[in-house]
């Protein structure tokens, strides 16, 4: 044997050593996203990171008006992260004093019913751009009748919005519904204005069926301002079904109570999303003069006739509402065409605009 043949194998060990090498670096520095486009971007150690990604264990439940409702475990404030980061500064942001009289940019929560979104809409290059264009304008979206044929409709769908340079991430609920038509309910978010605790994300359970989808809630903190006066605030997202609206909208305020009453010790309680009913509706089964809806006496829908998607919230504790909401006109603001309205959804967005700083003051 030659010794150029015996010298093969151990350029080959040294070669698979290189390799073995280089990828436990790579995959230790580098985290790879993406399911149709594929993104690498460098792994980071912030600690706000690591505080708000792993979800608990199942809470307890909690009864409230005749509806079982799965609350968050109860937490003291040494468990709560965010009354901790009240009274301390995260180490990934800056300990300087902000300004005298710094008022951060409001953020805009909306809610959006997408009619049935699937596969087929997620593949049509005209859907899928103006469902991303519109979610790049509000920093949390609140969506509803996302199909759960396919899990990875949503973070695909995220991988898309982000491949413009946004850093958008997502909560999703459980499959929720008729065995036959399950659906999903969503948030999707900017991760430079909102961070979620997603340990404290938890879908409403509905043992005796009373309603159809079980409600999604998440508990989100404005990331701008420093810890110590960035809002925090409870998103509830409801999808009521239309052949049971008129029970399922008697159960609003049991809800509200439940997930104001869920331990967190939250009081800004925000409730998002297909209501198949009207303001003054809405209103009136709350019986409560407090309440507030963010979109009044206005269609939602694409041929102007229906209300059917709102915000409620209590404004007489949510003071951090800025009094700007209502309905966004797709057709002007994104001069879609009535046919391609039709492709993404007959279903308008709906917002409202609150104050990132707790009780809308200045820093």
């Amino acid at each position: 044997m030659s010794d150029s043949d015996r010298g093969h194998p151990i350029q080959m060990g040294v070669i698979v050593l290189l390799l073995a090498g280089g990828g436990w670096w790579f995959f230790n520095t580098y985290e790879v996203a993406g399911l149709d486009e594929v993104t690498v971007y460098p792994k980071t150690s912030d600690l706000e990171d690591s505080t708000f990604i792993s979800y608990g264990d199942e809470p307890p439940l909690l009864s409230s008006g005749g509806l079982s409702l799965t609350s968050s475990m109860s937490l003291s404030e040494s468990d709560n992260p965010f009354a901790a980061a009240r009274n301390r500064v995260l180490p990934t942001e800056s300990t300087s004093s902000p300004p005298v009289g710094v008022r951060h940019k409001p953020l805009k929560i909306a809610a959006w019913a997408l009619d049935g979104f699937g596969p087929t809409k997620l593949r049509n290059p005209v859907c899928r751009t103006n469902i991303a264009r519109v979610i790049g304008g509000f920093d949390i979206v609140a969506l509803q009748q996302v199909a759960s044929v396919e899990r990875d409709l949503i973070p695909r769908l995220v991988d898309f919005i982000n491949q413009s340079g946004r850093r958008y991430d997502y909560v999703i609920g459980k499959p929720t519904g008729p065995d036959d038509r399950p659906e999903q309910l969503a948030f999707l978010f900017d991760t430079q204005r909102v961070v979620v605790d997603r340990r404290q994300t938890y879908s409403v359970s509905d043992p005796a069926d009373k309603v159809t989808f079980d409600p999604l809630v998440g508990w989100f903190r404005a990331a701008t301002p420093p810890p110590a006066s960035a809002w925090t605030f409870s998103l509830v997202n409801i999808r009521i079904d239309l052949a049971r609206a008129p029970q399922e909208v008697a159960l609003l305020p049991a809800i509200m109570k439940s997930v104001t009453n869920d331990g967190r010790s939250e009081d800004d309680v925000v409730i998002a999303g297909l209501f198949q009913a009207d303001d003054a509706y809405l209103l009136g089964t709350f019986d409560d003069s407090e309440m507030k809806a963010s979109v009044e006496s206005r269609p939602t829908d694409i041929f102007g006739r229906y209300q059917t998607s709102n915000l409620l919230f209590r404004q007489s504790v949510t003071s951090e509402f800025v009094g700007r909401g209502g309905v966004v006109d797709l057709m002007r603001t994104y001069d879609l065409t009535p046919v391609e309205l039709e492709t993404v959804t007959s279903h308008l967005p709906v917002y409202a605009e609150f104050s990132a700083t707790e009780g809308g003051q200045f820093e």
